[in-house]
């Protein structure tokens, strides 16, 4: 089954949130749905520390979710 992993980013100074697909299990296939659920945080922290835009303390992961199947962002929310 696909899974896909999203992130709501927010930015302190702006109030400005984002929703970014993070990864899906056809680009990782360690990425099951329940273990999305249950150990996504750390998983979570590590790519929002090696991608550039968001690795700045400006932004903090309001919240995530895992998705059965293909999923698309909404971008701006």
């Amino acid at each position: 089954m696909l899974v896909t992993v999203v992130a709501v980013l927010c930015h302190f100074s702006v109030q400005h949130c984002t929703e970014v697909v993070v990864t899906n299990s056809n680009l990782d296939a360690g990425i099951t749905f329940q273990g999305g659920l249950t150990g996504g945080q750390a998983g979570l922290a590590q790519w929002k520390s090696a991608h550039s835009i968001y690795r700045s303390d400006d932004w903090h992961i309001e919240r995530y979710k895992c998705v059965a199947g293909l999923y698309v962002s909404k971008a701006k929310i």
